[in-house]
């Protein structure tokens, strides 16, 4: 194995409240709220779109019960990666990773479409005229490179101030329609009936849902870099599901009071760009209205450098483990940070991005179509498979108590099994009616299993000492 492969990132970097900033800002609640909500409430269930959003918070509650108790054992970069690596199998684990760098991949093309959009929208707006969104989106790559460089401290405060007034904002909007007794139709429950939420287009709700939670679990990413990270990456995972499901969940329920259970959809279909900010000014001065459009360009920035941070990092663990090109695993000597696997992950977009310019000149369809909900299910099954790592690590090596070590977890795979369930029935829905995008999507599942398979499986013939130390950091 290359000796670059046994550089380590700097250990003690960061606390549990740094962490949190930098998940909150992977899941990005306002860019859901924008992006995500308005469709969720057009092609699913209605108003019952909060009530979506409750239990996916709630399912992902319990995941994080024996997520949780997991990664204080095994403290490593490659997160999900490592810890099925190491509770399955070598050859799982592979899989595993082959899920989690496709969704963040993927999570992280979407940012990048909707922020080109956005810019030419403010453009055009502004100026009159605008550069083409797939432009824009490449200006922003030539900048997030030199953010994710620079040491975890630099990018947590700047991470952590987006993160904080993107929170901000969603609150100042939640509290001021709370305090104005809703819009025309006041305060209602409705949304949170079970009627309404176990409605049609209930699947396609959920979807939207699960999407919206996407990077929540990414504190593990940064265990090697945390102060004490068998207490402060539990404490930051748990203050990120807390915050992104109640947050969410509110936001949502506040934009059905604002404007009225009975019309809320009708606004949604008739303008949904622009859902959040046409009524935001009936309840916020108009300078914290105006800002929250500002807030979603950061947002979306924030998200992008620190999608980069977690992608770079799973790239990183998985160089240095021999899994694959070992250079990826080199450590800037200044920042000591992944710089060779960020400046790989960068010039991937770029050619993403460049690719789909070519051929796609609606951007909004493929951030919220088949990009979306190819991160949501690739997410899912990578999720499910540490579930089940959480059940076969402990059993191997004992420890911890019967709810975070088998029931939580086991009621975890049922659960996020019935959302990858929910997610692939609704496909050609969320692929804008097209089947040949929805079973583009199963193959490339399908795909990324069986080849990551395959390729454990050469790897455990050619190098059987470094097949059996994936997942080990190297070691």
């Amino acid at each position: 194995m290359d000796d670059t492969a046994k550089q380590r990132l700097k250990a003690g970097s960061v606390g549990w409240v740094r962490i949190f900033a930098f998940v909150f800002a992977t899941t990005g609640p306002m860019i859901g709220l924008v992006g995500a909500v308005p469709v969720g409430l057009t092609q699913g269930n209605g108003i019952g779109l909060a009530g979506c959003f409750l239990l996916v918070g709630a399912a992902y509650l319990v995941f994080t019960v024996g997520f949780a108790a997991l990664v204080r054992h095994v403290i490593d970069a490659g997160a999900f990666y490592a810890c099925v690596a190491r509770g399955l199998s070598p050859s799982a684990g592979l899989v595993t990773a082959g899920f989690a760098v496709t969704a963040y991949m993927a999570l992280q093309l979407c940012c990048y479409v909707l922020i080109g959009f956005f810019i030419e929208q403010l453009s055009l707006r502004l100026l009159g005229e605008g550069w083409p969104w797939w432009f824009n989106a490449l200006l922003v790559n030539a900048v997030v490179p030199l953010c994710s460089q620079r040491n975890l401290v630099f990018a947590a405060w700047l991470i952590g101030a987006l993160a904080l007034a993107e929170f901000a904002m969603i609150a100042a909007f939640a509290v001021s329609v709370l305090a104005h007794g809703g819009g025309p139709q006041g305060l209602s429950a409705e949304p949170f009936a079970p009627a309404r939420v176990f409605s049609a287009g209930f699947g396609a709700a959920m979807a939207f849902a699960v999407a919206s939670f996407s990077g929540f679990e990414t504190a593990a990413v940064y265990a090697e870099e945390a102060r004490a990270p068998q207490r402060n990456v539990p404490r930051a995972l748990y203050a990120a599901i807390f915050a992104v499901a109640s947050s969410t969940t509110v936001a949502v329920w506040t934009l059905i009071a604002a404007y009225g259970p009975d019309r809320v959809v009708d606004a949604a279909w008739r303008h949904p760009g622009e859902l959040w900010f046409a009524v935001a000014p009936n309840f916020v001065p108009a300078g914290v209205a105006a800002a929250m459009a500002g807030l979603l360009l950061t947002s979306l920035f924030a998200a992008i450098v620190a999608l980069q941070n977690v992608v770079s990092r799973y790239l990183y663990a998985l160089g240095r483990d021999g899994a694959i090109w070992p250079t990826l695993a080199q450590m800037h000597p200044v920042q000591e940070t992944p710089y060779i696997a960020n400046l790989v992950q960068a010039m991937v977009s770029i050619l993403m991005l460049s690719a789909l310019g070519l051929v796609e000149q609606d951007p909004l369809r493929i951030a919220l179509g088949s990009v979306s909900a190819l991160a949501a299910a690739s997410l899912l099954c990578a999720q499910i498979l540490t579930s089940l790592a959480v059940i076969g690590y402990f059993r191997a090596h004992g420890g911890g108590g019967a709810l975070a070590t088998r029931i939580a977890p086991a009621l975890s795979v049922l659960a996020l099994s019935a959302l990858l369930g929910t997610i692939l029935a609704n496909l050609r829905l969320l692929t804008g009616g097209s089947d040949a995008a929805a079973w583009s999507i199963v193959a490339a599942l399908a795909g990324i299993a069986v080849l990551a398979a395959l390729y454990a499986a050469a790897l455990k013939r050619r190098a059987p000492a470094v097949y059996a130390a994936l997942g080990r950091g190297g070691r």
